[in-house]
């Protein structure tokens, strides 16, 4: 008779033991072992904000210039502390006709910050100087590949620690990795916009809206990492 051995899985989900089940196989093929599928995360405040803003002759009919409208926007982002020839570009340029078969001028920029309250401090300045077109597109990590590897040795550590419990259960201990298998989950953050009006300025998400308020907070970034490993058993 031939002899079955069983494979435990064990799910880990941010260091917590979840559900176990067991299957059997034929020892003759295979060698016995004991797979885990762990996960672990961190939350980090975001440190890297990108605010997308475009200008347009549209909306004055060609009376406001799209250089008098340049000028503007450097003066609103020089009066909040932005080094304007490192942090912003320009990522599209066009014309378009009007309705009389005027063409109007539209460029459309990206500005990458790194500190929340200079955040607040752009949309003031982009407000005060007549800029209606802004909104925060991101926050992020800037060191988001080197959190995720923290998080992933974590995750390995995890289910190193739950597969030595599962085999001393049963009276035996693991021995070397066999299969390792790693993915991401895309770090979750959550919505959070903010929109320079001309006639005011729109906050939602989780910045503040209070003007008095001398800094703006954002949800902290998720990052999870999930691994699956087969530890041989001994």
């Amino acid at each position: 008779m031939k002899k079955i051995f069983f494979v435990a899985s064990a799910l880990l989900l941010a260091g917590s033991a979840g559900s176990v089940r067991a299957q059997g196989f034929d020892a003759d093929k295979q060698i016995p072992y004991v797979e885990i599928s762990s996960s672990a995360d961190t939350a980090v405040a975001p440190n890297k904000f990108r605010i997308a803003i475009s200008i347009s002759e549209a909306p004055t009919k060609g009376k406001t210039t799209i250089g008098e409208l340049e000028r503007s926007l450097s003066t609103a982002l020089q009066s909040a502390g932005v080094d304007i020839k490192k942090q912003l570009v320009i990522v599209s340029q066009s014309n378009s006709s009007g309705k009389r078969k005027d063409v109007y001028q539209y460029k459309n920029y990206l500005l990458t910050l790194t500190e929340a309250p200079q955040v607040e401090a752009v949309f003031d300045a982009l407000q005060a100087n007549g800029i209606s077109d802004a909104s925060l597109s991101q926050s992020t990590r800037s060191d988001l590949r080197e959190l995720q590897a923290l998080v992933r040795v974590k995750a390995m550590r995890n289910a190193q620690s739950t597969a030595a419990e599962l085999a001393e259960a049963i009276g035996q201990r693991i021995g070397r990795a066999i299969y390792i298998q790693s993915y991401s989950s895309a770090p979750e953050a959550a919505p959070v916009m903010l929109r320079s009006k001309a006639a005011g300025v729109m906050v939602t998400g989780n910045a503040m809206a209070d003007s008095e308020l001398s800094n703006v907070k954002f949800n902290d970034v998720r990052v999870s990492q999930n691994v699956t490993v087969r530890f041989a058993l001994e």
